[in-house]
């Protein structure tokens, strides 16, 4: 196994960080974070058997920007206000003992949350369901955009005080910033919607906020659908020019 994959366990660095080994354990929902969106004991408990496992970088589940808007379920992480920082803290502290690093999935849903979770007709590029049967969001406007690409710095500028060593921006799977870059859910006719550059200017400029917030040397990663693979969605194609702008 190791001498057909060399480089598995061998340590590699992105900017600032070094991670131990090429082992990394994407974000995945738990449900394990108590109503208030705060973290549990459970839940670092959890994270702290992989690291002790040997993983060398854990992601975690992706995480509210902007409650109640961006919530994505009932036991959702949070990480809009800075209450729900110590929490995060003791969670990086423990992984980080056992020798692994900690990255944080900043995530916002837009139209695929539900009125009657969040109080509010959900937020979207456009007029359209983020799934088939899912609930008609209302268009963002301009201030909304700039907004939300605010919360996504603050949450940034929350996760490095908190100890986390990188921070993911979710760009996939039919949330927010997957709705704006899809052609499927993104019918807008203003500069965030047409081309493919207009369509990737709202998760270009969370972005930019977010590495105005952290710095030149903190990793940043964005999670991205390379492949719509529906009709009228992106392919593979544009995916790698998305990926690369």
């Amino acid at each position: 196994m190791k001498e057909d994959y060399p480089t598995t366990f061998s340590p590699f660095t992105l900017r600032r960080m070094t991670v131990r080994n090429r082992i990394v354990m994407c974000p995945m929902g738990s449900n394990l974070a108590k109503a208030s969106g705060e973290i549990s004991d459970d839940h670092i408990s959890y994270y702290a058997q992989r690291a002790k496992g040997g993983t060398g970088m854990l992601i975690l589940e992706n995480v509210c920007i902007d409650y109640p808007m961006a919530s994505n379920g009932t036991s959702q992480l949070r990480i809009d206000q800075d209450c729900f920082m110590p929490a995060l803290y003791r969670l990086t502290d423990t992984v980080h003992k056992w020798g692994a690093k900690m990255s944080v999935q900043l995530n916002h849903a837009g139209a695929a949350t539900m009125q009657s979770r969040i109080g509010h007709q959900p937020i979207s590029a456009s007029d359209v369901p983020s799934k088939p049967g899912g609930e008609v969001p209302r268009p963002m406007t301009r201030d909304e955009i700039m907004h939300v690409v605010e919360k996504f710095g603050e949450a940034a500028r929350r996760a490095i005080a908190c100890g986390f060593d990188c921070v993911e921006i979710h760009g996939g799977h039919s949330y927010l910033l997957s709705q704006f870059l899809s052609p499927v859910t993104n019918h807008r006719t203003d500069e965030f919607g047409g081309s493919l550059e207009n369509r990737c200017r709202f998760p270009i400029m969370c972005l930019k906020k977010i590495r105005e917030k952290v710095g030149k040397n903190f990793p940043v990663d964005m999670r991205m659908t390379g492949d719509e693979i529906i009709e009228g969605g992106y392919h593979i194609d544009e995916g790698k020019r998305i990926a690369q702008m």
